[in-house]
């Protein structure tokens, strides 16, 4: 992962399961309903089973990290800082 990307994708295949704790157990499963239709479709969550105690839930792909969540907070700063100064050039201008 690039050191410039803002978010971090991961698979949480790989991480442990809710319930049971156990790692590597988690599997993508397929959508049931419309709703999880629609949840898997948006592409942050997505629905999964875990194999050895038939946990069945959402987790999400994307993660925050510390570094992230700076750069977050500096992207916001500077919107914060530019829209101040549009309006303030806005209003003497006008």
């Amino acid at each position: 992962m690039s050191k410039s990307a803002v978010l971090m994708k991961r698979n949480p295949s790989f991480g442990g399961c809710p319930s049971c704790k156990e790692l590597n157990t988690l599997k993508k499963s397929h959508s049931r309903n419309t709703k999880e239709k629609i949840v898997n479709g948006i592409g942050v969550y997505h629905t999964y089973r875990c194999t050895k105690c038939g946990w069945r839930g959402y987790l999400t792909s994307v993660a925050l990290t510390l570094h992230s969540i700076k750069k977050l907070l500096i992207y916001l700063s500077i919107l914060v800082i530019t829209v101040f100064l549009t309006y303030q050039i806005l209003q003497r201008i006008f």
